[in-house]
């Protein structure tokens, strides 16, 4: 089970890339070898991990759009002044 700690402790966005990319390391690295093990290379292992990466965005770029286009418009100001 992946360890994540804490998203609180950076709360600045560049540290929390920062602390977001220590908290996976670990799991990073267990899961890696897994793959190495199982008789695959670094560099098949590393394309596919950059594809599944590129899918993961794109999704989550469409859920963000669908949830743009659902959102529930504001009320417009009628008022003539």
């Amino acid at each position: 089970m992946p360890k994540f700690t804490d998203t609180t402790i950076f709360p600045q966005p560049a540290d929390r890339r920062f602390e977001c990319q220590r908290a996976l390391e670990e799991d990073f690295q267990v899961f890696t070898s897994l793959a190495e093990g199982a008789g695959w290379s670094w560099q098949e292992i590393a394309l596919a991990l950059m594809e599944l990466t590129e899918d993961y965005v794109m999704a989550m770029r469409m859920n963000t759009k669908s949830a743009e286009n659902n959102a529930v418009p504001l009320p417009l100001n009628k008022t003539l002044h």
